[in-house]
């Protein structure tokens, strides 16, 4: 059976040298001595976690930066120069916080699917009827699509579609779930709706979800073609007619 350590005790013998007196559980003491020259001390302290610099820059400013670069541009016409210049950080900054490029084009995506999930989210929690959620949601691409920066960017994700398809595993699972998520909350407003009475009940929620997210891509490939508005609205109409 292992004696146990009872107590130890720390005496100095010289500047250099200090001896460790250890008394254990059988009543033995047992004696060491240390070496505590100052080159040893002095490598002690080299290997001692050095705090690490404040950041020159802000990480979500930086990927707010970033996300719009991709969106308006793309990941391939995106160079890393154009990334630094707009963040106005070195290469070496970037490498340490993001890795690559690609690492942190999927970090926007991310951010970017996020956020617009969390909007659709909230709309249909605000809206006081499905149907009233669907509306503003189909009549919101019109209304982005009046603003000319809006229309010059389109969609993120449609547009990473476009430039990824097939290409990369992450972003398209990425994507996947994104497209997946969008379509659990356009079910929800669905069924939500025609408990309500105002959607129809001759289609099942997953039908008329998997019909409006069709709808959704279709018109938002027509912004990014700059189509008259006038277009987008009767798309929009015979969309929303599909409910009734």
């Amino acid at each position: 059976m292992k004696n146990s350590i009872e107590s130890t005790s720390v005496f100095r013998h010289s500047s250099n040298e200090v001896f460790l007196m250890t008394f254990l559980s059988n009543g033995f003491l047992s004696v060491g001595r240390m070496n505590t020259s100052e080159k040893l001390i002095k490598k002690q302290k080299d290997k001692t976690p050095k705090k690490g610099r404040p950041l020159g820059y802000d990480p979500e400013e930086m990927l707010e930066t970033a996300m719009q670069l991709f969106w308006t541009g793309g990941y391939d016409a995106t160079s890393l120069d154009d990334i630094l210049s707009a963040a106005n950080i070195s290469k070496s900054s970037f490498y340490h916080m993001f890795g690559s490029k690609q690492q942190l084009f999927e970090r926007c995506l991310g951010r970017y699917c996020d956020r617009q999930l969390a909007l659709i989210e909230d709309g249909l929690q605000q809206s006081s009827t499905g149907r009233d959620f669907i509306e503003a949601l189909l009549y919101g691409l019109v209304d982005a699509a009046r603003k000319k920066e809006e229309r010059y960017k389109g969609c993120f994700v449609t547009n990473t579609i476009y430039e990824f398809v097939d290409r990369d595993e992450n972003i398209s699972k990425l994507i996947s779930g994104t497209l997946a998520q969008h379509n659990q909350l356009l079910q929800a407003a669905i069924k939500k709706g025609q408990a309500e009475g105002l959607i129809t009940k001759q289609k099942t929620p997953k039908v008329l979800a998997s019909f409006l997210m069709c709808s959704i891509a279709g018109i938002r490939t027509m912004i990014f073609a700059k189509v008259e508005i006038d277009q987008l609205v009767d798309a929009v109409d015979v969309a929303l007619a599909a409910l009734d």
